[in-house]
């Protein structure tokens, strides 16, 4: 006789099956954003992590976008490669070959290209993504290169579904550029810092979308200022339930979190996909 844990999790699996239900991607309605592609579920940016949270359900997923030295867009959060490869050196100064030699530390995968990561999410119109545009270094990314980067990102996009994607930066500079490019994408400006009511006013001056704000930071009435003003809400970091139940108390339209399989196990989403 099958244990009633077992049980349980088979009638789900058959019922979704039968009815045609895709997986549960919300918490509480709102689409949960696996932070780095789950970087704390595998390694961080990389397709590998993006498939097995996809399996699990997930249907939002964050990852960072740099340049290298000839040109090609790459996913690697930091400036430097040291922290999440065996590899050492700063992203800017590689080449792509030398980039796509880069093992990450805990499982071996590679360092993917933007064209691997579009490749992968083309045929996937049910999912939102963030693509953090990692340019904030003026030095790196001087008004020639942002020009390059920018052109580079609108044309891989091209492949995405539409309405697919977020374009997402502490950079204020980029954010103009994306506009000016693909005027129709939405964008959403990032800080790090306790928010401000000038804050909300760049962000509609750049025709950004949406803001991104610190969960610790964030009173009702600043979150309230937010929806009033047109824009959308995203509160980090969540790294738990409770960060998780805060932030859809507050109104937050996306989750973009560390912990997406936790979540969904909390909303029921207990059954598994292809990739």
């Amino acid at each position: 006789m099958l244990p009633s844990r077992i049980f349980g999790f088979l009638s789900l699996v058959i019922t979704l099956a039968l009815s045609g239900a895709a997986p549960a991607a919300d918490y509480q309605g709102v689409r949960l954003i696996a932070h780095r592609g789950a970087g704390h579920e595998f390694d961080e940016n990389t397709i590998e992590g993006c498939r097995q949270s996809y399996g699990r359900g997930l249907r939002g997923f964050e990852v960072d976008i740099r340049l290298t030295k000839d040109d090609h867009l790459v996913l690697m959060h930091d400036t430097d490669a040291s922290r999440t490869t065996k590899g050492t050196g700063k992203i800017e100064t590689l080449t792509l070959v030398e980039v796509q030699q880069l093992r990450t530390k805990d499982h071996g995968v590679p360092v993917p290209a933007m064209a691997d990561f579009v490749a992968y999410f083309k045929d996937k119109p049910d999912v939102t993504l963030l693509l953090e545009l990692k340019t904030s270094d003026t030095q790196a990314y001087n008004e020639d290169r942002l020009e390059t980067y920018g052109r580079l990102v609108a044309a891989a996009v091209k492949d995405l579904p539409k309405g697919t994607f977020w374009f997402t930066s502490f950079d204020r500079r980029v954010l103009a550029l994306m506009k000016r490019l693909l005027p129709e994408s939405p964008t959403g400006l990032l800080t790090g810092t306790p928010p401000t009511p000038e804050f909300i006013q760049d962000a509609i001056k750049l025709g950004c979308g949406r803001l991104s704000v610190s969960l610790d930071h964030t009173s009702r009435q600043y979150a309230h200022e937010v929806k009033k003003a047109g824009l959308q809400l995203s509160l980090w970091p969540i790294r738990s339930k409770e960060d998780a139940d805060l932030a859809v108390m507050l109104g937050a339209n996306i989750l973009c979190t560390d912990i997406p399989s936790d979540l969904l196990e909390a909303a029921g989403a207990t059954s598994r996909v292809k990739p």
